[in-house]
């Protein structure tokens, strides 16, 4: 269980209500970035309200602090829709049954739709203060409809803070007209301590994926388009010249499945691409540790980019240097040439060329790794996200 982050400041001393639309047992970053914040709350302090959904109690029950689970997913974020309007106007009831019930003082909202229309709606009816976290690519799909593009920035400018992930989404942000004022870039935390390997779990990936003697490279993310690891692969024939005993080690899945096997059969490198799958929590930080570089070519694909990227601080946290690409909020996650390489994500051979870059360069590769774990420790601690997070919610009852 993390270390409690508490406080004697009256103002700060209040109940919370946490409102988001995707939570466990589902698993994402802007997840894990709620349960690692408010876990350092006080129970006392947090209430997390989320929807309804299979396995949902025995998730819930693996956490530090209360969840009500409600109806709330959404079948289309525009509230004019009729059946999005009725669902809404059910999730509206029951968060206000809620304050009532629970003395709620302020609403913090996972992402600005349908949570953030939520409690706009709640400040109207009762004044009660919100922020609202932005991540980037879920305003880039509302920002799609003339509707919710109209409704984006009221709903961001009514909110007494938004915490944005990067500079980029702090920019994004700004682009829609949310006032400047509003907006703190917070990023992402890590937990460092848990992605430190004993050398045997790491011996006992290598020999599940039979790796004894082969140089990895990693990619740790959902299978989605924009995560690059079709560019990765069509990059392999190239690196395979200069480094024949590579082997590239994707965790994660996802509905790019089929398409990256299909692709690397395609390529010819079938035999070198391993897909490890969802790997236990647990198993996480020796995949990082088995590698020699990681890497997550990640492009802007439509209105889906990588709002942050925290899979490159995850891998910095082990001591490995990261490769990532320009598009999105990286250059907040990646010191270019200095924990990492930025690429152009859409170029297979910018792909190829830094990978070999790095492998073929060890002393390189080693510095950015230890700049990598030393920025993670200095600067992107969990305790340091919930200070300043608190310090934000504080300013919203004031």
């Amino acid at each position: 269980m993390p270390r409690r982050i508490l406080t004697q400041d009256a103002r700060t001393r209040m109940r919370t209500l946490v409102l988001t639309e995707f939570f466990l047992p589902a698993v994402g970053g802007s997840i894990h970035w709620l349960i690692n914040t408010y876990s350092r709350y006080d129970p006392s302090e947090v209430l997390l309200v989320a929807p309804r959904c299979a396995g949902a109690a025995l998730a819930d029950q693996q956490l530090g602090f209360p969840v009500v689970r409600i109806p709330m997913t959404m079948a289309d974020w525009d509230p004019t829709v009729p059946r999005s309007f009725a669902q809404y106007i059910r999730a509206l009831w029951h968060v206000r049954t809620l304050c009532k019930t629970q003395g709620i003082r302020q609403i913090h909202c996972a992402k600005v739709l349908p949570e953030g229309c939520i409690a706009w709606s709640m400040q109207r009816l009762t004044a009660i203060p919100y922020l609202i976290y932005a991540h980037g690519e879920e305003i880039l799909i509302a920002l799609s409809s003339r509707k919710l593009a109209w409704l984006l920035p009221r709903i961001y400018n009514a909110a007494s803070a938004v915490i944005a992930n990067s500079g980029h989404t702090k920019a994004l942000l700004e682009s829609i007209g949310v006032q400047a004022a509003k907006i703190h870039v917070i990023h992402p935390g890590v937990q460092v301590s848990l992605l430190q390997a004993s050398e045997a779990l790491i011996q006992r990936i290598r020999h599940r994926h039979h790796l004894k003697d082969t140089r990895v490279l990693l990619t740790v993310g959902r299978l989605q388009r924009r995560k690059g690891h079709d560019t990765v692969i069509q990059a392999l024939p190239t690196i395979r010249q200069a480094i024949p005993n590579i082997a590239y080690v994707i965790v994660g899945d996802g509905e790019e499945y089929t398409y990256l096997t299909q692709m690397a059969e395609a390529c010819g490198v079938a035999d070198c691409v391993i897909f490890a799958g969802r790997v236990p929590a647990e198993e996480l930080a020796a995949y990082y540790a088995a590698c020699e570089v990681f890497i997550m070519a990640n492009r802007q694909i439509g209105h889906d980019i990588e709002g942050f990227g925290m899979v490159y601080l995850e891998a910095g946290a082990a001591g490995r240097p990261v490769i990532g690409g320009i598009s999105g909020g990286t250059d907040d996650a990646i010191l270019d040439e200095i924990t990492g390489l930025r690429i152009d994500g859409t170029r297979v051979d910018a792909v190829a060329q830094a990978v070999v870059t790095l492998l073929e360069t060890p002393a390189m590769a080693i510095a950015m790794g230890e700049a990598g774990r030393h920025r993670v420790a200095e600067e992107f601690s969990w305790e340091s996200v919930v200070e300043r997070t608190r310090s934000v919610a504080c300013q919203l009852t004031r």
